[in-house]
């Protein structure tokens, strides 16, 4: 059993080797692509980005799955001090990682469906009418709407990107510090597992919302790229932790 549980997360790394990597460099695509593609280049990037964090999310919530079943096994042969309160708190984490670090496509899908209709109602709205015979004030005040409509969802996405990797990092940190603890018990490691959660990560949303209008948008460009980048500083202290479980796992294959 342990065998399996090996080479289940040995796919698990292997998954991500194609999905933990950093995207393009932000630069080029902000400065150069963006407006050689006529704005193509962001929205693929854009999806590629929600895609990479959903996808982390679904691998980590297996690999600690599978670290958990390991531990079941390894604590059902060796023994293992508190074993229910330790299953308890590790199995409680995962679930309520489950149930708060969500996927953000569902979200992405339901808050931009109102942007799309609006535009093309927008967009159908000039066509037809003609914009010689739209008085100044009704496009003026359509637009402002669209602006401001379009505006609160892209802040709600940029939150949502903003703490969803400092909300990984957290319980990430919280599942190696339970899982060291037990792993230390049935002697399998002589010290705990070092993760250090990165405070820069999270950004104060209200500071940097109130900076993004006051430098009238310069500094939400600069916060796009803390969150088009943020992920490529965490992943070495991700996999770095991942290893040592892995390692573990391996060693009691070796042991049978």
């Amino acid at each position: 059993m342990v065998n399996l549980v090996y080479n289940q997360l040995q796919e698990n790394i292997l998954e991500r080797q194609k999905v933990d990597k950093p995207l393009i460099n932000w630069f080029l695509l902000t400065f150069v692509l963006s407006w050689l593609t006529l704005g193509i280049a962001l929205v693929y990037v854009f999806v590629k980005r929600i895609l990479r964090v959903d996808k982390y999310i679904r691998r980590k919530y297996e690999f600690f799955d599978m670290v958990i079943h390991f531990i079941e096994l390894e604590s059902n042969e060796r023994g293992l001090d508190n074993y229910e309160k330790y299953m308890s708190d590790l199995k409680s984490r995962l679930a309520r990682f489950q149930r708060e670090v969500r996927p953000l496509m569902p979200f992405v899908i339901k808050a931009f469906i109102p942007v799309i209709i609006f535009t093309l109602f927008v967009i159908l709205f000039i066509l037809f009418t003609g914009l010689s015979n739209i008085s100044v004030v009704t496009l003026t005040a359509v637009l402002v709407i669209w602006g401001i409509d379009t505006a609160v969802v892209v802040l709600i996405y940029i939150y949502r990107m903003n703490r969803i990797w400092d909300d990984i990092q957290q319980f990430e940190s919280e599942m190696y510090d339970t899982i060291s603890q037990v792993f230390m018990s049935l002697k399998l490691l002589d010290h705990p597992v070092i993760y250090c959660t990165d405070p820069r990560i999270k950004k104060d949303f209200t500071i940097y919302t109130i900076l993004g209008f006051v430098t009238g948008g310069i500094w939400f460009l600069v916060w796009d790229y803390y969150v088009h980048t943020a992920p490529d500083d965490m992943y070495q202290t991700f996999h770095k932790a991942e290893d040592i479980m892995v390692e573990v796992v391996k060693s009691c294959c070796k042991r049978d």
